[in-house]
């Protein structure tokens, strides 16, 4: 029995909730899992049907965002053109109004300023006079001032002359008197000098006489020295005698002394000599011993040695063996992690080059829509430029037009500038869009790899 369907058709809102459930399921079908739930031989099939559905549901919002831009945008500048419209009315009205009322006030300033300015010319008037008259009086005043200030400086001048003569006098005065105190002085030192060197005179020949009388005194003890050395030189060679002989008699007993030591010598050598040689027989016994005890063990040594050499030799061939044989194996591993990086490389490389080239196409086509957006942009602006011309050629004929063309011209900008953001965002979204194709692409194609 065939299934029944709801005839009621449900309506959807198209909004901006609703292009958003679009994008996330275009997102969820880029990682829907597949292959686990369905048989492996339909899996690329519909991995491939999954990824054109997920790209065009992608290009359909695309498409619906920039319609509905579009829709907004026009939307937008009809209620704009409506307001301003109104807008243009209103302040019409109101500049009509603003004129004659503008009018009457400004006759009523004109009035005034006529006024104000007669007073102010009459007030000017007069203070004109009033300056002159205290111009006239401080100019007589300062004159007076200075004549008395000349006056004051004349007698100034006259009393430093005055002063500066009688200084001078003053100076002359000391002057003399310092030369009188000179002349005094030069004498005096004079008189002093003459008393000095007669003093000096005859302090010198009180030194000379000084100096005979200690040379008579230093021959006397000269004398009177040499006596006394030659009593103490006789003294001494007796002196000297008697020692010689203390010291030979001493000689002779140390010679007699040093004899007798030697033959204790000879004997304790004879003693030490006979000690040695029992000393040398008993280390000659111990020697022996000690050379067949050695020998013993350096046979048990060698014994020993050459088994161990024997083990080691065993050892070192097995652990050889085992050494090559896990070379072998690293260098047949290490054979095949290079072949499988060169491998990886080359895919990598590959990928790379393909995700850079679909990298430059995107970044291409975005600043194609960036470069069409700015286009697009200065076309909008020229509009308005050319918009504000007209505004401001038609300003003289009447206020109203001015308002009129100056609001046409803000809303002309301010459409271009909507415009211009919106393509700038669609060439992002683009772009975007773009860049999410190309990861797709190319999550798709490393799938495979990987398995």
């Amino acid at each position: 029995m065939p299934a029944r369907f709801p005839t009621t058709v449900m309506t959807t809102k198209l909004d901006p909730k609703f292009l958003a459930f679009l994008a996330d399921t275009a997102q969820k079908l880029q990682t829907l899992e597949i292959e686990p739930r369905v048989p492996a031989e339909v899996a690329p099939a519909l991995s491939t049907a999954t990824a054109e559905l997920s790209q065009r549901l992608i290009d359909y919002v695309t498409q619906l965002t920039a319609a509905m831009e579009a829709k907004n945008a026009a939307d937008i500048a009809e209620r704009e053109a409506a307001k301003a419209q109104a807008l243009a009315e209103k302040e019409a009205a109101r500049i009509t109004a603003l004129e004659a009322k503008e009018a009457a006030r400004i006759e009523k300033e004109a009035a005034a300023a006529a006024a104000k300015a007669q007073a102010l010319l009459e007030i000017e008037a007069m203070k004109a006079a009033a300056a002159a008259i205290k111009a006239k009086e401080l100019a007589e005043k300062e004159a007076a001032k200075a004549q008395a200030n000349a006056e004051k400086e004349a007698a100034r001048l006259a009393k430093e002359q005055a002063e500066a003569e009688k200084t001078a006098a003053k100076d002359r005065s000391i002057a003399e008197r310092l030369a009188a105190v000179l002349a005094a002085a030069e004498a005096k030192a004079q008189a002093l000098a003459e008393k000095e060197a007669a003093k000096v005179a005859a302090a010198e020949a009180k030194e000379a006489e000084r100096l005979a009388k200690e040379q008579a005194a230093a021959e006397k003890a000269a004398a009177k020295a040499q006596e006394q050395a030659e009593k103490e030189a006789a003294k001494a060679q007796a002196l000297a005698e008697r020692e010689a002989a203390k010291i030979a008699a001493a000689e002779a007993k140390e010679a007699a002394r040093l004899v007798k030591e030697q033959e204790e010598a000879e004997k304790a050598a004879a003693r030490e000599k006979a000690l040695a040689e029992r000393m040398a027989a008993m280390a000659a016994a111990a020697e022996a011993k000690e050379a067949a005890r050695l020998a013993k063990e350096q046979a048990e040594a060698e014994k020993a040695a050459a088994k161990a050499q024997e083990l080691a030799e065993k050892e070192s061939a097995k652990a050889q063996a085992l050494a090559e044989k896990e070379a072998a194996r690293l260098a047949k591993e290490q054979a095949e992690a290079e072949k499988a990086a060169i491998k990886a490389q080359a895919l990598a490389e590959k990928e790379a080059a393909r995700l850079a080239k679909e990298q430059a196409e995107a970044e291409k086509a975005a600043a194609k829509a960036q470069a069409q957006a700015e286009k697009d942009k200065r076309v909008a602006e020229a509009e308005a430029a050319k918009a504000q011309q007209e505004a401001e050629r038609q300003k003289n004929s009447a206020a109203d037009e001015e308002g009129r063309a100056r609001r046409a011209a803000a809303r002309a900008q301010a459409i271009a500038e909507h415009e211009a953001k919106q393509k700038a965002r669609q060439a992002a979204a683009m772009a975007q869009l773009a860049a999410d194709k190309a990861a797709l692409q190319s999550e798709k194609k490393k799938a495979p790899a990987k398995v």
